[in-house]
């Protein structure tokens, strides 16, 4: 049989080397091909929109590239173990294994990436940080919404509190205007007891209230007013005619008359009559006892004071022998009361008529005698207490100067009290009342000023 002609069996020689210009486009293709199936993922705005079941297959696949063609010569492989390799695709059912589960924390280095990738990772990272940003500022937000969500309930329970508050503060204030009105009036009552049962605790005169004194001596000061206004408003003074012994008198009565005589008249004469029933009246020792009974009975007191132990006895010892005096000796009193009364009429009518156009009468003199017979029961009032009561009036005097004092004065000006501060006075023209002592006669360090006393100061 004719030879067949055999078969030689196959070369297992390695072929040429591919050329350098071929390995350098086959990489450059892979390279391509490798950018643009990244691109989808690194710009996920461009990524088309798939369904659940693709998603879900694409997150269990990876991605499989073909190994990069290596410039060094390599055998070429196996035509049957190429002919027999059949790749199983994955099976989106079943996991993957762990080390083919995609890192999602994996930061690639980003050295080897073109400047497209490195954008798109740094466009990544922004928006990472911004989420990571806005995350914070929402938990921010929402705490501090639960604080003010906090505050706004505190608000409203201060507020409510507050109302409550308000409620029984107004409340208590009613309550405690109604007690102090009661209080008002239990006390009302008591001066009212004291003074009709007596505060002497047995002989004497019952202790009045200090109102009392203050009311009586503000009608006897509005009383001298209205008469000096109604019987000298249109009159004028003249001291051209006065004789030398009354301007003397008027010069030691009011000594600034020269300066009231043009500016101030009516206060003028309200002055010297107030001066005269400061000193006949107010201040005598009893008025209705002759000069001779009251000097003996000053002389007694004096030389009680001696053995007393306190003033307070000797204060009880004065009340209570006056008191006898008003009580019981009225009668005896009477003449010379009567004396006295008539004795400053005529005194002050001399004095008015002769530095005045105006001249005496029933009507004025009646008035005056009412004046004098008010002084002189409000003297003998004040005499009978065993606190100490003293008229005060300044004394002005022309080279002096007597300041105006808020506590004991009151200025008929009409001005502010802090306008008139360190400002001078120029006349008195109705004295005041201060009292020394307590109910009891001791305790003569306490002072109160029941009256002011009313003076004109001078013009800045």
């Amino acid at each position: 049989m004719p030879r067949s002609p055999k078969t030689s069996p196959p070369s297992h020689r390695r072929g040429p080397p591919p050329s350098s210009t071929a390995t350098t486009a086959a990489t450059a293709a892979l390279l391509n091909n490798t950018t643009s199936a990244l691109s989808p993922t690194l710009n996920p705005r461009s990524r088309p929109p798939r369904s659940s079941s693709l998603a879900a297959s694409s997150r269990n696949t990876t991605l499989q590239l073909p190994p990069l063609a290596s410039p060094s010569r390599s055998p070429p492989p196996s035509p049957s173990a190429s002919e027999n390799h059949h790749p199983m695709p994955p099976n989106p059912s079943r996991p993957l294994a762990k080390e083919q589960q995609p890192d999602l924390n994996f930061q690639p280095n980003r050295t080897h990436l073109n400047p497209q990738e490195c954008l798109a990772y740094n466009s990544m990272d922004k928006i990472t940080a911004l989420e990571t940003s806005n995350k914070q500022i929402q938990d921010e937000n929402k705490t501090l919404q639960e604080d003010n969500t906090q505050l706004k309930d505190e608000i409203n329970r201060l507020d409510a509190q507050n109302i409550r508050l308000r409620d029984s503060l107004r409340k208590n204030t009613v309550d405690w205007n109604q007690e102090i009105a009661e209080l008002k009036d239990q006390i009302r009552g008591l001066k009212e007891f004291v003074s009709k049962s007596g505060g002497t605790g047995g002989v004497g005169r019952p202790t009045t209230s200090d109102e009392v004194f203050g009311e009586g001596m503000g009608k006897l000061g509005n009383g001298l007013q209205n008469w000096v206004l109604v019987y000298w408003r249109r009159s004028k003074i003249d001291l051209s005619h006065a004789h030398e012994a009354t301007l003397s008198e008027l010069d030691r009565l009011v000594p600034t008359y020269r300066e009231l005589v043009s500016t101030a008249k009516i206060h003028l004469l309200q002055s010297l009559v107030s001066r005269l029933l400061a000193e006949s009246i107010f201040g005598t020792y009893f008025v209705g006892l002759s000069g001779e009974e009251a000097d003996k009975l000053a002389e007694t007191e004096k030389l009680l004071g001696t053995y007393a132990t306190s003033p307070e006895m000797m204060n009880q010892w004065r009340s209570l022998t006056l008191a006898i005096l008003e009580k019981d000796a009225s009668g005896k009193l009477q003449r010379e009361t009567s004396n006295v009364v008539e004795i400053l009429v005529a005194k002050i009518n001399g004095l008015l008529d002769e530095i005045t156009s105006s001249k005496s009468s029933d009507a004025r003199d009646q008035g005056l005698r009412s004046l004098i017979s008010s002084a002189i029961d409000l003297s003998r009032l004040l005499a009978v207490q065993k606190a100490v009561f003293v008229v005060h009036m300044p004394e002005v005097l022309p080279h002096q100067q007597i300041m105006f004092d808020a506590e004991t004065m009151e200025d008929i000006g009409g001005e502010d009290e802090e306008g008139l501060f360190e400002r001078e006075i120029c006349c008195v023209t109705f004295p005041g009342i201060i009292k020394r002592g307590d109910e009891s006669g001791g305790h003569l360090q306490y002072r109160n000023v029941i009256s002011k006393a009313r003076v004109l100061c001078c013009a800045e």
